[in-house]
């Protein structure tokens, strides 16, 4: 299910840039090490265009990659 970046926004996501799924993959290594979830969300039709691959066939597997700090033991509690 696709999200809308405002919706994604106000649940703290931060949008950091438009990925090829190679790209992607890093970028979720690499933010987990630095204590961040990330949220892959693929890109739409209309913005195939700002994915970094130039091969229409993988236009499709272009991802939105947001980030947002992980929440501690703490931070559950207090939403329960």
């Amino acid at each position: 299910m696709r999200k809308s970046r405002k919706s994604l926004e106000e649940k703290g996501w931060i949008f950091q840039f438009v990925a090829d799924e190679t790209l992607a993959k890093y970028a979720v290594e690499i933010y987990n090490l630095l204590d961040y979830e990330v949220h892959l969300q693929p890109l739409s039709r209309g913005h195939s265009k700002k994915c970094s691959s130039s091969s229409k066939e993988s236009q499709g597997q272009c991802q939105i990659v947001y980030i947002r700090p992980k929440r501690s033991q703490d931070d559950e509690e207090d939403r329960t």
